[in-house]
């Protein structure tokens, strides 16, 4: 009996993992938005939508994880400005970063920082 080649198992990343890189790739481009990430998934935003929440996910919610997370990182250059790392973040200004960023972490940017990184 012949067998069958052994072929490699195709690694399948999860659309949340997709967008969530879309999403890092846009905020450093500036601005990010739904219906570009969806365009970029050759989907609509519907279809892009319907497919995370069988994930149990939004857009919003992976948004606001990519944000956290890059936020994180930014917040360890202590010479980068808050209303840079804001901006970067795709925040209309510093003062909605900085309640964002107490939701996360329980305490404002600049405590964070004096507390973490000093």
């Amino acid at each position: 009996m012949a067998s069958e080649p052994l072929r490699p198992e195709v690694a399948r990343v999860s659309l949340s993992a997709r967008v969530s890189s879309l999403i890092s790739v846009q905020l450093a481009r500036g601005k990010v938005g739904v219906e570009v990430v969806a365009s970029q998934l050759h989907m609509s935003r519907y279809t892009l939508h319907k497919k995370l929440r069988r994930e149990g996910l939004t857009f919003a919610r992976l948004l606001e994880d990519v944000r956290r997370k890059q936020a994180l990182t930014y917040m360890q250059d202590k010479t980068k400005p808050l209303v840079e790392i804001a901006e970067q973040l795709g925040f209309s200004e510093l003062s909605a970063f900085s309640r964002a960023f107490k939701r996360w972490m329980g305490t404002s940017p600049a405590e964070y920082r004096s507390i973490r990184f000093s």
